[in-house]
């Protein structure tokens, strides 16, 4: 078989068309009359066939009877120019069948109708919305939990004393020391050490436990079934000396040390807040005293003024587009506008419009891009439709949620994934619309 396309001239048509194909980043091929009649190399790879060589094919091989029943139903209803989106499950070369989303359009070229046919691997949909998952709740340096997942188990732990009356302990770590190795050794010898703490804190407690990384040299604790300073004080002598051992990376000896500070629960709160201002309280008393050690929560807590500030502000990347670049801002406002009525204990009628106006605003912001996308950069459309509509969804479960630890978890979820989404998929629609021309 050839790569030539059956029912073309081999001529300008076929040339334009198998360059477009060819840079695509995602499985294509094209149907006409009941066959395959082109397959650009990834389709080919993705199916297993021999390298260079296209699927041309009939549809019965691509399918079994009952999928291709279903593909047959869905082109017999596409018009020129109109799309659409069936599941299908695809046969390989080895006879195995792969979970697929088809998107198809119709076209017509040289007087001829064809489908354009494009190929969304569900496999690598979840591996990818796995990895999605695990950067909205860990720290991309050291793997631990960020403050999302923290908030989210620092709930759950309340939730489970309220029910089951277990006491638990939330702690504040500060690093002594870490600043001045990071600025004479320059912040990638700062970042080894930090991934070596991190290694040396997961080992210092139990299963049960959990430690996160809330930003810069600042760790959190929950220690699980610990109600008293007795059954504290092992665990956290134990991480105090762990972090003390010198540390040798690169060929290069760093020492630094621990300040912990320490809130039981119900003892010292029945929230995220005040468990965790009054631990950052307590860890300030403990550097204080001159680090390497800890201590416990006195019952003041931490003004909402002070550097440990549960709702970070959020800085948007700025990509260059106008139009973009203020309606990301516009949707930054908003997320800080929830995360502050969140501190301001405003009530949950409040929080609910205002979550609806962030909703609001990036259905309107996804609006435009797709707009952008459909007439000038169509290069990986869909994926970046499938992360609008997961966004979206995080917006609904935010408006949906009548907790205010949820309202806090969902909030910095979504911030979570606004993010990357920016810098990722926003940034290369940009890329696009200024090699078309577009800058405005």
């Amino acid at each position: 078989m050839t790569a030539t396309w059956q029912g073309l001239d081999g001529g300008t048509s076929e040339a334009l068309f198998r360059t477009m194909m060819h840079a695509a980043p995602l499985p294509m091929f094209v149907i006409s009359e009941g066959r395959c009649v082109y397959g650009n190399e990834r389709f080919t790879k993705m199916r297993g066939c021999a390298e260079g060589v296209c699927a041309l094919c009939g549809l019965g091989k691509l399918l079994d009877e009952a999928n291709s029943q279903l593909l047959s139903q869905a082109i017999a209803n596409l018009k020129n120019g109109e799309a659409a989106r069936v599941p299908l499950h695809l046969r390989r070369e080895d006879g195995q069948f792969t979970a697929i989303d088809l998107s198809m359009s119709g076209m017509e070229m040289d007087g001829k109708m064809f489908v354009l046919a494009i190929v969304n691997e569900k496999t690598e949909k979840e591996r990818l919305r796995r990895l999605l998952d695990r950067l909205a709740f860990h720290d991309s340096l050291t793997e631990l939990p960020n403050r999302v997942l923290l908030f989210d188990r620092i709930n759950q732990s309340l939730s489970r004393s309220m029910r089951e009356h277990e006491d638990f302990a939330v702690g504040v770590l500060d690093l002594d020391g870490f600043k001045p190795i990071n600025d004479t050794l320059g912040h990638a010898a700062g970042d080894l050490l930090l991934k070596e703490i991190s290694r040396r804190l997961r080992h210092s407690v139990r299963n049960v436990d959990t430690v996160a990384r809330l930003g810069g040299d600042e760790f959190a604790l929950i220690l699980q079934g610990v109600s008293s300073v007795e059954e504290a004080d092992f665990v956290l002598n134990k991480i105090i000396l762990e972090v003390a051992r010198p540390y040798h990376l690169d060929g290069t000896k760093m020492a630094v040390t621990a300040s912990i500070g320490i809130a039981f629960s119900p003892r010292d709160g029945a929230s995220i807040h005040e468990l965790l201002g009054r631990a950052d309280y307590a860890m300030y008393l403990a550097k204080n005293a001159g680090g390497a050690c800890y201590r416990i929560s006195n019952g003041e807590i931490a003004p909402i003024s002070s550097r440990h500030q549960l709702e970070p502000l959020i800085d948007v990347v700025k990509l260059g587009f106008e139009i973009i670049d203020e309606q990301h801002e516009e949707i930054a406002a908003s997320i800080r506008a929830i995360l502050q009525g969140i501190s301001g204990n405003e009530s949950k009628d409040e929080i609910k419009h205002r979550a609806k106006h962030l909703q609001l605003l990036t259905q309107t912001h996804f609006t435009t891009e797709e707009d952008y996308m459909l007439r000038y950069a169509p290069d990986g459309q869909e994926m970046h439709r499938s992360e609008h509509a997961d966004l979206l969804h995080s917006l609904q479960g935010l408006q949906e949620n009548h907790d205010q630890h949820g309202f806090t978890v969902l909030a910095h979820s979504f911030k979570e994934w606004l993010l990357p989404h920016i810098e990722t998929q926003d940034a290369g629609l940009v890329e696009q619309l200024r090699a078309a021309g577009i800058t405005a």
